[in-house]
């Protein structure tokens, strides 16, 4: 606390406040990037399952093809 209070008599408070909201974005930034991350792997995850239930619905209704001839 006290490196705070000095940090502000020194360079004033205008800065000071200015460095904190500079450090509060940048976490903000950082920690929504990480979140966006995440969410393209389990996006993937998902894309990846869409896929895999395709190809089987096509040989289901190629086999339902089949077996109506």
């Amino acid at each position: 606390m006290n490196e705070f209070l000095q940090a502000i008599s020194t360079v004033g408070f205008p800065i000071v406040a200015f460095a904190i909201c500079a450090w509060f974005l940048k976490y903000v930034y950082d920690k929504s990037l990480s979140m966006y991350d995440k969410s393209l792997e389990k996006l993937g995850v998902l894309a990846e399952a869409i896929n895999h239930n395709t190809e089987v619905l096509a040989r289901l209704v190629e086999r339902n093809e089949n077996d109506d001839e």
